[in-house]
This record gives C-alpha cells, sequence and structure tokens, in this order.
C-alpha cells in the first residue's frame, strides 16, 4: 500500500501548533512543510507565551472544526514527513513520538509517574523496549508531537492543559495532562519506531589541545 492509500484510510484531523510571535527554526518550518496529512487535514500556528494556552486554543479550534484527533506540535522539532501518518496507524489513546531533552546530558523526555515523584528517566527505562512502548503504569508524556484521539478530550474538560499543578516553579502541563488522562482510564504510549529531533542553540569553539587545533561542540551558553 502506498503513502497516498495509507492517507486516504485516515479520518482528517488538527494540528495544532505552539510558536512565539516570531518563528524560532527555519529547520522546524521546512520539516511541517514536508509531512503527509490525511484529507480535511486543518492546520493552525498559535503564537503566545503560554504553551498551555496554545494547546487549550487547539483543543476547542479542534471540536469547532469537528476533527477526529489533535496533533500538538512545538516548534523546535525536526521529524520525517511520515511520523503523522504512522503514529496515526497506531490506532491508540495517546502517543508521543520519542524524542530528548535539549539540555546535558540529553536523556529522553520521559518521566516517571507521581509514584516514583516525577523523575527523569534515563536510557536504562528504554533497554529491551522496541516500537509501541506503553508507558501508563509508570510514566508521562511529553506533549510536543503527542497525537491525542478525541475521546480523550471528550472525556477530561476545559482547561485540558494546566500549569502549576505539579510544581508551582515550572510549567508542567504536560506532566499533569498525561496523569489526569491515565487516571481517566486512557493509554499513554511513546513510539521508539518514530523519533524527533529536538532543536537546540549549539556553538562551535575553537579548542587547542596538546598543540593542535580542534572544535568542541557546546550548548550556547556554555563558556
Amino acid at each position: 500500500m502506498d503513502i497516498q492509500e495509507r492517507l486516504a484510510k485516515q479520518d482528517g484531523g488538527y494540528v495544532g501548533i505552539a510558536c512565539a510571535d516570531l518563528a524560532r527554526y527555519t529547520a522546524f518550518d521546512i520539516a511541517f512543510d514536508h509531512v503527509k496529512f490525511p484529507p480535511d487535514t486543518a492546520y493552525r500556528r498559535l503564537p503566545g507565551l503560554s504553551v498551555a494556552a496554545n494547546y487549550n486554543a487547539a483543543v476547542r479550534a479542534m471540536f469547532e472544526a469537528d476533527k477526529a484527533w489533535l496533533w500538538i506540535m512545538d516548534n523546535d522539532h525536526v521529524f520525517p514527513p511520515d511520523i503523522l501518518l504512522n503514529l496515526l496507524e497506531r490506532d491508540v489513546d495517546i502517543v508521543t513520538p520519542l524524542y530528548l531533552r535539549r539540555l546535558a546530558p540529553f536523556l529522553p523526555v520521559l518521566h516517571g509517574d507521581e509514584s516514583r515523584g516525577y523523575t527523569r528517566y534515563n536510557f536504562n527505562y528504554l533497554k529491551g523496549k522496541s516500537g509501541l512502548v506503553d508507558v501508563t503504569a509508570d510514566g508521562t508524556l511529553p506533549t510536543g508531537g503527542m497525537l491525542i484521539r478525541r475521546r480523550v478530550l471528550e472525556m477530561l474538560t476545559d482547561p485540558w492543559f494546566e500549569t502549576g499543578q505539579i510544581d508551582s516553579e515550572y510549567g508542567s502541563w504536560d506532566i499533569y495532562f498525561t496523569e489526569k488522562a491515565r487516571k481517566a482510564g486512557f493509554k499513554l504510549h511513546v513510539d521508539t519506531d518514530n523519533c524527533m529531533g529536538h532543536i537546540m542553540p549549539l556553538a562551535l569553539w575553537p579548542v587547542c589541545i596538546d598543540g593542535e587545533w580542534r572544535y568542541d561542540i557546546r550548548e550556547a551558553y556554555s563558556r
């Protein structure tokens, strides 16, 4: 089955892109321009300082447009053109592609659940796992790139995404949303077959080691 046939089998949905007032990364726009969308899919860029508010606006727009699913995306990622179709074909409640934190040591963006104090998992958590990984019992998911079925959003109430509920000093809208969904009986999955790149500012520094010049890659705000 070619990709157009695969796309035709999917219902149309809604894509909400949380972004700043000014575009951050051209690489994101290039990646998004190449995404393969099912027929009758709509999307909207949602500028604003609050990611949670942007996501909530996307949910409301999805309901207004009467779509079957919502794909929420942040504009600091890159991804292959078929990522959305692959996620749709998983046919699960909630699924997020696997990606890494933008800060060293660049761990997977996966947390333990409430019983584990929301501890960040390292790569050992994924050891021996492949494909679609069910994290419902012991984890929460990030919201960047998350595909959510309409039935989930119908069960939960507005506002779906809220800040300050897990930690007063951090947003944590992603953790709180997935906790609410899990407690409502929905399944959470991370898709290790579908990964995204997480864009971060990097700087190349010339360094001299033992008399030989070479380059060193550092985070842009490092010295």
